[in-house]
């Protein structure tokens, strides 16, 4: 559990103590706790005579980077290098059943290609042990070769195992793996700080710094890490402040995007991360999923802010100037 460290790590990240730039700048925080979710997901993976492997899933690359992480943890586990790992996208009828995108996709669906991997590597152990007469136990998959643990020179190319073991077989080596949706112990901590600017006159807010705080596992790609953990802080600053569905008379009245503003590149702010890293996740390799848990902190983050600054506490969303404006006028009409 790294709830208290996330927190301490964003405070000073964020310059919790420092003194604040003008009269109507503040400072907000909050701590939100996703557990790490678990959903069935199955994967089949197949090795060919070129030792090349393919990864055979129904689940969608919904913008999470599934597809990225899986080839991954596939082409760690083989030893080869990732450019000779696939990915086959089934039919939903393909499979027995799959939950499909959600429930932590990059950790949970590649959960079941690492699965997979693992199984046609042990064939893969057993046929090399039969073909060289090496001890099973001692049989490791690494850079491109097979070879005996402490004697790399006892090794041949994982292609020339692979191309023996298909010819014996008459077929590629296979491994095919579906996970249980049974919840893990395992939860995940993200703390923000926000600093905005309140414009006393209009209620305007600016948000000039989010700090962002995670208890994070093993990161496997730290580029789509970082996109997941910035797309979402963005899309909680869309919640906080702009995104807004009105209704009349019981029906939505807002139809569409056009009559939403959403985030756009002029109202990103000064975007910083910390990450507190720990190798205690249920993923492949300890890995924790990292999308969803950076959106719900935002908006608390900015409301304590907001208050910090002009002393006002907004309780609905999203906080706009005109709700800003109107506490700020009965905070100064007075009870």
């Amino acid at each position: 559990m790294h709830g208290e460290e996330t927190l301490r790590r964003a405070a000073e990240a964020g310059g919790w103590s420092a003194p604040k730039a003008g009269t109507h700048v503040g400072r907000g925080m909050a701590l939100g706790q996703r557990p790490q979710g678990q959903a069935v997901f199955n994967a089949k993976v197949s090795v060919d005579e070129n030792g090349r492997a393919t990864i055979f899933s129904s689940v969608p690359d919904t913008g999470v980077g599934f597809y990225t992480v899986a080839r991954q943890v596939v082409a760690e586990d083989l030893g080869i290098p990732v450019e000779d790992v696939g990915v086959m996208r089934l039919d939903t009828s393909q499979v027995d059943f799959d939950t499909g995108a959600g429930a932590g996709t990059s950790v949970g669906g590649a959960n079941a290609a690492l699965g997979a991997a693992q199984e046609a590597r042990q064939k893969l152990t057993g046929l090399a042990a039969e073909f060289y007469g090496w001890a099973e136990e001692r049989i490791v998959f690494r850079q491109g070769r097979v070879f005996v643990d402490g004697d790399p020179d006892r090794g041949v190319p994982i292609r020339e195992l692979a191309a023996r073991s298909v010819a014996a077989l008459g077929a590629p080596i296979t491994g095919d793996v579906t996970t249980t949706a049974e919840e893990p112990d395992v939860t995940s901590f993200c703390a923000q700080v926000a600093e905005v600017e309140v414009d006393s006159e209009t209620g305007q807010i600016k948000v000039h710094r989010i700090v962002t705080s995670h208890d994070v596992g093993t990161i496997f790609n730290p580029l789509g890490h970082q996109g997941q953990i910035d797309g979402a802080v963005i899309q909680g600053l869309g919640y906080a402040l702009m995104e807004e569905l009105q209704s009349e008379d019981g029906r939505i009245s807002t139809l569409s995007l056009g009559d939403v503003k959403i985030p756009a590149t002029a109202d990103v702010p000064e975007l910083v991360t910390v990450l507190v890293e720990s190798a205690d996740g249920n993923g492949p390799y300890q890995g924790k999923a990292i999308g969803e848990n950076p959106i719900s902190p935002v908006a608390p983050a900015i409301a304590n802010a907001v208050f910090d600054a002009v002393g006002v506490r907004i309780t609905s969303l999203p906080v706009t100037a005109e709700k800003v404006l109107a506490a700020l006028k009965q905070k100064g009409a007075g009870p």
